[in-house]
Parts: C-alpha cells; sequence; structure tokens
C-alpha cells in the first residue's frame, strides 16, 4: 500500500470519527485550562494595546479566487488596527480539501490553524469528535464570557429577543451534557430565505394568454401550451417548457424543481429532511403523497414538458438557456433558478421572468415553500491556539454589526455611507446605508473576504436603492426579489418545522455507518422514478424501491433522528 493511500485512508477513518490518533492526548481540549478571570467583557476594543506583546492568530479558510490578497486585505489590515491582533492564514483550496487536510495534520501531529473559520466539510458531529479526542477548543465558557457581539447581534437581528440565541446555543451543544465546540453564527436575508426559487416567463403567459399556475393541473396546461403553442415566436419547436438544475437532496436546492414539485404534494425540506407533528418525526419518502407527487414528474418528462437536461446540466449551462443574446428567442418557460446569480445583468432575464406561487394538487394539499436561513455552525478552535481568548475575541468581534457592514459593504465612505433619514430601502422600508460601490463583494479585490463570517440580518441593513426607472436591470431585480420573498414566506407551512436533533457521539457514529448510502439511494430512486427508468405506477417497482429503504435502515435513521430530537424538550 502506498502511502499516499495510506493517508487517505486514514483521513478518511479521521473525518468519519471512527479513530483519532496522533501526539495529543484524549484529554487535552476537554481538561484545558483557560484564564477566564479578567474583568467582565463588555466587547472593549482592542483586544492587544500597544506596549503589549504582539499576539498572532492564524486563521484557517477556504480560499475565494475573488480575493487577490488575505494578508494585504482592507479587511484584514481593518481587523488588526482594530483588535490590535496580528493575522495570518493557512488557505485551504477546497471544502474537500481542507477536511482532507485537517484530519492528516492531526494524524501527524502536525500544528492545527488557530482558527478553522467556516469549515462546512467538517460537521458539527465531527468537530464534537475532534472536540473529545483534544483537537477542539471547548468553547461554553468562552461564549458565556466572551461572546459579547454574538449575543449583541442576536438581540439586534430578532428586536431583543434571545430566544433564537438560547435556541442556537442548545443546537451546538452536544448530548450528554458534552461542551460546545462549534461557534454559531446566523445569516438572516431575502436571498437566503426561499429554499426554492420558480420562476416563469411572464412574456409567454401574455403571448398565449394564460395566467400564472396555482395548482399543479394548471401548470400542466400552462406547460401544455408553452411545448406545442410556439410562445417564443419563431416557428421552431424549440421551447423548453420546464428546467432547472437537479442538485440532490441535503445540497442546494433554489435551482433544483424537484424540490419545487414535491412541495405541491406534501412539505419536504431537502436539508433537514423530517416532519414533525406533536414532536413526533416521520420522512416523506414512503408516502402516497410523495409517490403521487413521483407519478406527475414521471408524466411530465414522458411528456417532453420537463426536460431531459434538467439531470445533466450544470450552471452555467443553465444560465445561458436563460439569458439569451439580443434578438435570440427565450428557450425556457418555468423554471427553477437562483436570482443573484442566474439572471444576468445586463440581459433582458430579469424582465421577462416573474415569480412562481406555490403548487397545490387538486384536493387544495401542498403549496409548501420551505425556508432555510444560513446557520454557520462549522467554525472551530484549535487546541494548538496559543491565545485561544483573543482568538475567540476576534471572531466574536467578526459577528459585530460593524463588522458585517465592513465585510458586506467594503470600506464606509468610500465603498457605502449611511444613508440620510427618509430614503427607502431595497425591502421597501427605511434605508440604512448607500451603496457606492455595489461591486465590492462579488469582483476580484483585496478589499473584503467575500464572505460573511457574522451574525447579520440583511433585511435590516437595508440599503438604499433608486427604483424611479422600472425598466433598470436592478428597480426589476429588487422589485423581482421582494415579491419571490414575500410569496415565499406567506406560503403554506407545517405548524411544527423540524429544524434539529441533538445527536450523541454513539448515535452520530451509528448513524453515519448507513445515512450517507440511504440518502444517495433516495435521491437515485427519485431520479429513477422521475426519467421511467423505474415505473412509479407499477406497485412492483415501488414496492423494490420500500425494500430497498428498508434495506438501507429507514426506520433506525428516523429513530435516531427522533431520540436526538426529543433532546430539545428535556
Amino acid at each position: 500500500m502506498t502511502k499516499k493511500l495510506l493517508a487517505l485512508l486514514l483521513a478518511a477513518v479521521l473525518l468519519l470519527g471512527l479513530a483519532a490518533c496522533g501526539e495529543k492526548s484524549g484529554n487535552e481540549a476537554t481538561s484545558a485550562e483557560l484564564d477566564l478571570s479578567g474583568a467582565e467583557y463588555h466587547g472593549e476594543l482592542p483586544f492587544v494595546k500597544e506596549g503589549d506583546e504582539p499576539v498572532t492568530v492564524t486563521i484557517g479558510l477556504i480560499t475565494n479566487a475573488n480575493v487577490t490578497d488575505y494578508k494585504n486585505n482592507a479587511y484584514t489590515k481593518w481587523l488588526e488596527e482594530k483588535t490590535g491582533l496580528n493575522i495570518e492564514f493557512q488557505q485551504f483550496l477546497s471544502q474537500k480539501e481542507a477536511a482532507t487536510q485537517i484530519a492528516l495534520q492531526i494524524a501527524s501531529g502536525e500544528k492545527l490553524p488557530d482558527v478553522l473559520l467556516r469549515f462546512t466539510s467538517i460537521t458539527k458531529q465531527q468537530g464534537e469528535t475532534y472536540g473529545a479526542d483534544g483537537y477542539f477548543l471547548p468553547l461554553t465558557d468562552l461564549i458565556e464570557k466572551y461572546g459579547y457581539y454574538l449575543k449583541e447581534s442576536y438581540a439586534f437581528c430578532y428586536g431583543g429577543d434571545l430566544s433564537q440565541y438560547e435556541l442556537t446555543l442548545r443546537r451546538c451543544a452536544g448530548a450528554d451534557n458534552q461542551p460546545i465546540y462549534c461557534f454559531p453564527t446566523l445569516l438572516l436575508g431575502s436571498l437566503d430565505g426561499p429554499l426554492v426559487q420558480p420562476w416563469i416567463n411572464q412574456d409567454w403567459l401574455d403571448k398565449l394568454g394564460l395566467e400564472k399556475p396555482t395548482t399543479i393541473e394548471e401548470l400542466y396546461d400552462v406547460l401544455v401550451a408553452f411545448r406545442d403553442g410556439d410562445p417564443n415566436g419563431n416557428g421552431k419547436h424549440d421551447e423548453i417548457p420546464l428546467t432547472g438544475r437537479i442538485t440532490g437532496a441535503g445540497s442546494s436546492s433554489s435551482v433544483d424543481p424537484m424540490n419545487y414539485l414535491l412541495n405541491a404534494f406534501t412539505y419536504y425540506n431537502s436539508f433537514t429532511y423530517f416532519t414533525a407533528k406533536d414532536h413526533v418525526l416521520d420522512a416523506p419518502f414512503k408516502s402516497q403523497e410523495y409517490r403521487d407527487a413521483l407519478i406527475f414528474i414521471n408524466k411530465l418528462y414522458n411528456e417532453g414538458l420537463i426536460s431531459q437536461l434538467t439531470w445533466t446540466q450544470s450552471s452555467s449551462e443553465l444560465r445561458s438557456l436563460l439569458n439569451p443574446e439580443p434578438g435570440d428567442p427565450y428557450l425556457v418557460g418555468v423554471v427553477t433558478a437562483a436570482s443573484s446569480s442566474d439572471f444576468l445583468e445586463g440581459k433582458d432575464s430579469m424582465r421577462a421572468y416573474r415569480p412562481l406561487l406555490p403548487l397545490k394538487d387538486h384536493t387544495g394539499k401542498g403549496g409548501f415553500a420551505p425556508i432555510n436561513y444560513t446557520r454557520n455552525l462549522t467554525t472551530y478552535f484549535s487546541i494548538d491556539c496559543e491565545h485561544p481568548v483573543e482568538a475567540f475575541k476576534l471572531v466574536d468581534f467578526m459577528c459585530s454589526q460593524e463588522s458585517y457592514l465592513r465585510q458586506r459593504w467594503g470600506e464606509e465612505g468610500v465603498d457605502w455611507v449611511y444613508a440620510e433619514p427618509g430614503k427607502t430601502g431595497n425591502r421597501g422600508g427605511e434605508a440604512k446605508i448607500k451603496v457606492l460601490n455595489p461591486n465590492v463583494f462579488t469582483d476580484q479585490n483585496a478589499q473584503c473576504w467575500h464572505m460573511v463570517a457574522s451574525v447579520a440580518d440583511e433585511m435590516y441593513w437595508q440599503y438604499e436603492v433608486d427604483l424611479s426607472d422600472p425598466n433598470a436591470w436592478n428597480t426589476q431585480y429588487v422589485n423581482k426579489l421582494n415579491e419571490m420573498y414575500d410569496i415565499e414566506t406567506n406560503a403554506a407551512q407545517p405548524e411544527e418545522i423540524f429544524d434539529f436533533a441533538i445527536y450523541s457521539q454513539a448515535d452520530y457514529e451509528e448513524r453515519s455507518e448507513f445515512a450517507r448510502d440511504l440518502t444517495d439511494y433516495i435521491v437515485a430512486r427519485r431520479s429513477a422514478f422521475c426519467t421511467g427508468e423505474a415505473d412509479p405506477n407499477s406497485d412492483a417497482d415501488w414496492q423494490e424501491y420500500l425494500t430497498g429503504l428498508d434495506s438501507l435502515q429507514y426506520d433506525r435513521w428516523i429513530e435516531l433522528a427522533q431520540i436526538g430530537y426529543n433532546r430539545l424538550f428535556e
């Protein structure tokens, strides 16, 4: 066996939390004695004053291609000036590469970065394993004493209500009185709320004299008209009635039409899977409603109403379909797409497409629009950190309102200024800031890290907009985004929504042995039923699918989630 293969196998074992090795003992992190005896902390700056011994904090992060320089970066320099710290970086090329590299560094006893910032490839449970084995710092006491800006920002986002803050800390904590190992942040925003973003070509509706559909039957009729009625007027049979991009369960789903269509029949959140009623969990994948949804999608596929490209096309290919060159016809009628990236500025597509309502079936069921705000529980502090209090204060300060504005919008007075009283914001309320340079967060530069690592409410920090020109792309963008947000947040929601469970290490390790295979199977069989590889109308094919679920411990999957969900109410 080669050394490289051995290293990769070892990394995989570490990532699954099945073993731990290296030079550190298994008790270092849990018994680390931090000096928390100082005066009460109220966010005082700087952390290191002039004349004090220099303090360096090393941040591990995933390299963003739009950041031309992290060390000589305006946001880095601003943080150093505010805090008195020296900030260094260890960069990783991708989330997958980062998780493997951290596992290898642990295996070899190599020093870890002080802070692992937004390592989404290291799950909460894996972080707890690393913490229990002595590699990540416990944060419970640090949060209690030094989480000043963290707590302040939750209060800011929720109008002074700290119940969400307490719930988040409960979510971060492990089972069996384990400490918190992940640093909790939250981003509320109109871009991040709706889990699925369905759009319809209004030009095509107008040409054919149709209304936007509100039920699956009406959607079917509209798609048939789009297929047969030559709505783009070029005399060719080239219209694509419905498309998007299949992403699979547990991943970004704003572009996945399956998640839109499934919610016309049953509540389905592709991130959390489970449904809840009276604190009892279930999952939709054996239900008649789920089967009915697959039968409907299969009908669309068989009749050419949903494109085969949906299962294969890339983001760039979908974007090309939606943004034809001037003079070329539109090709797509209904699409699930991300408003912030798939409708290109300078093109007419933002005008042509309108938000589509959540659909119901003929019985009035469905009509769901799952909401998913960005909750980041993937920042960790390593036991190798020589200055854990200062490192924690740094990440906590990054949660401040001041830091959020600096991360997201750039330098005050250069890239943005505070808005004058009475100016209208992008959500229709009073604007808080006026953006002078809207491209700080999207263009290549050394102005910011091109990530929002704070606790923030984008809907509160409304930016001043000029909507006087209805034909301007930005006017159309803001109006369509707000319309989509309002439609989806006012759509049907179950009375009880499962958000998370607290797994013990034993439960997590058991779950990790089969959960990935199970969810991959669900996604694969979903595609098979939709595209006709299997027949959702066939009782034999459906029974074969159910047998496969059982063989992959479907019931145990729900049972373990139920045990973790019960811990929220103990």
